[in-house]
């Protein structure tokens, strides 16, 4: 670091994050910008390293290559970037504490932060999901896009949401044979988004290469469709699926096993908020945009003066959402410095287009949402906490005592106190609580955030600087 104070911090290198940061180089500003992975760019970025020596294959499409661009153009003197850096701490007097490669722990001031913070997958629990061989969607990405690793040559893709048909393209270009995609949702429902997307052409172009190479390759996408269990006897052998109604019920005597060693899944994404939750934002349940999402007025300024949002963590929408308020905030932080120039038509422009991609967000969350009645096919054996243990009827047995609450039952049968402190279990038990009790998500309270946010080392404690 060069400093000790900056006048804007980053969380969060994504494309919110990269998009933020172009604007706001060159402005005589300090600039750090931090981010958890050791490249720039977040997930929709990732490639197989060139000194893998297997990178030929990447041809990125019209939104990578707007990444890329951004990405290229950070490499200027006057941005800092620290990858491999987690913020741990966030506390009064503008100051965050972080933890940097895991090997020191170092305390910064800032004048602004913008939180670029992204999202995370979403799980709908089944019987036998942490057999090895079931894996997030987002996972098998991550291996094969970052280091050439294919998780499973034989796999089936399931769960909801568009991202199943880019990880079914994924795997399908690295060699896999993908059984099946199986979508909870119905097809017709696919036909009511067209009119949303005709202002969003880049989603549609992206739609098509990805249902262009399924259908070639001569996989089945089964709609109505879910997994129901995971067998194997220490590895993944086979898998349950049940086509479901309408509603997302299952249909008596339609289930179907399928041999397999592989199933992804996913069920969307949620956004992160644990950060901007700590500094004292004001946060809103809002199921339209992804759950719980952070308020922003907009010019993306949160609750607490100084301290701007933009990207998913906003509302899950996809890339450009990210970068339209990732470019809308850098303008406000600009009018904040009296760095402003000419910018007024510009901002007037990305708030309209704005509007578009919310609309966008609003449909796709309400789409492809958890039902109550996927919630309540949900076996009592079933594990919600990995880290802790805690079961599908512990967590009815709570909510029927009076725990109805995410911190009640954080203190009734210990959920969200593993290692992952709810990262994982967290989204699941926002939905669980309000099918199970009867509570909109709304009247709920977050699990408390308190530092650290993350696990972090002794041994970087001590080398403070």
């Amino acid at each position: 670091m060069k400093n000790k104070k900056y006048d804007i911090i980053i969380i969060g290198s994504g494309f919110a994050g990269i998009a933020s940061a172009n604007i706001l180089a060159g402005k005589g500003l300090s600039i750090l910008m931090i981010d958890e992975n050791f490249h720039v760019g977040g997930q929709l970025l990732r490639k197989i390293p060139q000194e893998l020596g297997i990178n030929k294959k990447y041809k990125p499409d019209y939104v990578k290559k707007i990444g890329n661009a951004f990405v290229n153009n950070l490499k200027r003197d006057d941005i800092e970037i620290l990858n491999n850096t987690s913020v741990i701490g966030i506390y009064d007097n503008n100051e965050i504490l972080i933890e940097i490669e895991k090997k020191r722990v170092a305390s910064i001031h800032y004048e602004v932060i913008l939180f670029t913070t992204g999202a995370r997958e979403r799980y709908l629990p089944f019987k036998g999901w942490t057999i090895p061989g079931v894996f997030s969607a987002g996972m098998s990405q991550v291996l094969m896009k970052s280091s050439g690793v294919l998780p499973s040559r034989d796999v089936v893709v399931g769960g909801s949401g568009l991202f199943l048909f880019s990880a079914a393209y994924e795997f399908l270009n690295n060699g896999a044979k993908v059984r099946s995609v199986l979508e909870s949702t119905g097809i017709a429902d696919k036909v009511k988004m067209l009119p949303v997307l005709l202002h969003n052409f880049s989603k549609i172009m992206e739609g098509a290469r990805y249902l262009g190479k399924i259908g070639s390759s001569g996989v089945p996408i089964r709609f109505n469709t879910r997994i129901i269990e995971a067998r194997g006897n220490g590895s993944l052998e086979e898998i349950v699926i049940g086509k479901t109604d309408r509603n997302g019920k299952l249909i008596t005597g339609k289930e179907k096993i399928i041999k397999v060693g592989g199933f992804a899944y996913s069920y969307g994404f949620v956004p992160n908020i644990e950060l901007p939750n700590l500094a004292g934002c004001k946060i809103s349940f809002k199921k339209e945009l992804g759950g719980w999402v952070v308020d922003v007025n907009e010019n993306m300024e949160t609750s607490i003066p100084g301290v701007f949002c933009a990207g998913e963590v906003t509302g899950v929408g996809g890339a450009l959402k990210s970068v339209n308020e990732g470019e809308t905030a850098s303008l406000s932080i600009l009018e904040r410095f009296e760095k402003n120039g000419s910018i007024h038509a510009k901002k007037n422009k990305l708030l309209k287009e704005r509007k578009h991609h919310l609309n966008f967000a609003k449909y796709f969350n309400t789409l492809y949402g958890i039902r109550d009645e996927e919630i309540s096919e949900i076996p009592d054996e079933t594990i919600i906490c990995r880290c802790e243990d805690v079961k599908m009827g512990d967590i009815r047995e709570a909510v029927s005592n009076g725990f109805i609450s995410p911190g009640a039952l954080k203190t009734s049968v210990r959920a969200g106190m593993g290692n992952c402190q709810g990262r994982t279990c967290g989204p699941i038990i926002y939905n669980l609580l309000g099918s199970v009790s009867g509570i909109e998500g709304k009247n709920f309270t977050l699990f408390s955030n308190r530092p650290p946010v993350k696990p972090v080392k002794i041994s970087s404690l001590i080398n403070r600087s």
